[in-house]
């Protein structure tokens, strides 16, 4: 009997280590305040990040940034990063609520929150100063099809898309909007938008494509110029769209309502006035025949990159950064690190995306850090091992984006049968000859599997026990 206890007892520790493996994989929350001190024309931000080891189970959950006073909400943008922490990959996922200030001044947040799940999260009190915009624009050029825009003085309602005929997958961004001209005199006043514009929304959206929101939760005030006529546009809705299939889209016309204030005296007469957007057509545009034809991202990309030395010697680590940036659809970039060669060993240390609407369009970044330990002298392009391919919608054509780094490195080779530290046109001739059947392996540790593995083995322990437990 005492020997039964002594296993249950082991048994039972053995039980709480493993659940506390599991409730490593939890997800905790922090939040962040951005800079408080920003021009009139700058956003201010607030933040909250979730972060758990990457065999997690992620869900989205139901977020509320706080309204501020004297700030108005713009976009919400998101980020995704992963980085590698005791040889566990931690991955974080980060929410920016954005916030325009309405004018300039000295600013006290208290009593805030913001709301994650079904967790709240209290803000410690600080200030924002807002100070005057350097070189204010209080117009801005906008362009729109000259068949939309009225030569009346009249205001119109409109649903814009900057792209009519975009590749599959290629971004395109629509936009819902009440232009009023300047010039007109005509007193007006928005009837229940917090119901007619989701509304509006449901008909508009298009199906089988994958969107990012631009986040508008009230309307955004923007005065903008049209064929030099000003106009203050009041826009209520802007998302960008990526197609995953070669289906035409349809917007229907739709008829949006304010209210015409006639004043007699202290007394305002309302009066509903409609106002119907023209229908709105997208074609799309297959993408050429390509064996990696929507694996890869489309749109306009560019890569920016650097190494924290690009002379090394053999052993000693150097870290490679790699920034690919554009307006398309960034999740679809390839995540694979190189392969470790005879030449040099990769070991990812950290991977970000992030998505983040920036003047009228949404831009996705994803910035790769990797680090590069030589094992052999000599000189050695980066091309060979960081390639990204896309298809560039401006040539129209599949494109790659190529390290242009080239490291020098020295020192002694790790394989003195063969010497590198020559031209690189003789660095990979006769290799097949060399004996390199060293191989070094890295394991990943799969904490879920070993946490099943342990469970399993102890319920058979207990049962067994019990099973011989004397009657």
């Amino acid at each position: 009997m005492k020997k039964f206890d002594a296993i249950f007892h082991v048994a039972l520790i053995m039980l709480t280590l493993a659940f506390t493996a599991m409730g490593q994989n939890a997800m905790t929350v922090t939040t962040q305040v951005g800079s408080k001190t920003i021009a009139q024309d700058e956003n201010f931000i607030l933040s909250f990040t979730l972060t758990g080891v990457e065999n997690a189970s992620v869900s989205v959950p139901t977020y509320k940034f706080p309204e501020l006073l004297n700030f108005k909400k713009q976009g919400v943008s998101r980020a995704k990063a992963s980085k590698s922490i005791n040889g566990q990959m931690v991955n974080s996922y980060t929410f920016s609520q954005y916030y325009l200030p309405e004018k300039t001044g000295e600013f006290e947040i208290n009593n805030e929150f913001i709301e994650v799940g079904n967790q709240t999260f209290k803000l410690e009190p600080f200030s924002i100063v807002v100070n005057p915009a350097l070189e204010p624009d209080e117009f801005v050029e906008e362009l729109l099809p000259s068949d939309l825009v009225l030569t009346s003085n009249d205001p119109f309602f409109v649903i814009t898309t900057n792209q009519s005929k975009p590749f599959v997958g290629q971004g395109f961004t629509l936009k819902m909007s009440f232009f009023v001209p300047e010039s007109n005199t005509q007193e007006f006043e928005f009837d229940r938008n917090d119901i007619q514009i989701p509304a509006l929304i449901s008909k508009m959206k298009p199906k089988f494509c994958w969107e990012e929101n631009f986040g508008i939760s009230t309307e955004q005030v923007i005065k903008v110029s049209l064929n030099k006529k000003k106009y203050t546009e009041y826009r209520f809705f802007q998302a960008t769209y990526f197609a995953l299939q070669n289906q035409r889209i349809q917007i229907p016309a739709l008829k949006f309502h304010v209210m015409a204030l006639t004043r007699k005296g202290l007394e305002a007469i309302k009066k509903p006035i409609y106002f119907t957007s023209a229908p709105l057509e997208i074609k799309f545009r297959n993408l050429p025949h390509h064996p990696l034809s929507e694996k890869v991202p489309v749109g306009n990309f560019q890569l920016i990159e650097s190494v924290s030395s690009p002379n090394s010697k053999t052993g000693k680590p150097i870290i490679y950064t790699a920034n690919l940036k554009g307006d398309g659809n960034g999740v679809l970039w390839n995540n694979k690190s190189p392969e470790s060669d005879y030449f040099m060993n990769f070991v990812p240390i950290s991977v970000q995306t992030t998505v983040a609407p920036f003047q009228e369009k949404m831009f996705g970044n994803k910035t790769d850090k990797i680090q590069i330990i030589p094992k052999q002298p000599g000189k050695f392009a980066l091309s060979h091992y960081f390639n990204w391919i896309y298809f560039n919608v401006q040539t129209e054509k599949f494109d790659t984006l190529s390290s242009k780094i080239v490291l020098e490195v020295t020192g002694n080779s790790s394989d003195h049968l063969l010497k590198t530290d020559h031209s690189e046109i003789e660095l990979y001739r006769g290799i097949e000859n060399k004996k390199t059947l060293d191989v070094s392996w890295a394991r990943w540790v799969n904490w879920s599997q070993l946490v099943n593995l342990i469970l399993i083995f102890l319920t058979i322990v207990i049962a067994f026990l019990v099973w011989k437990k004397p009657k």
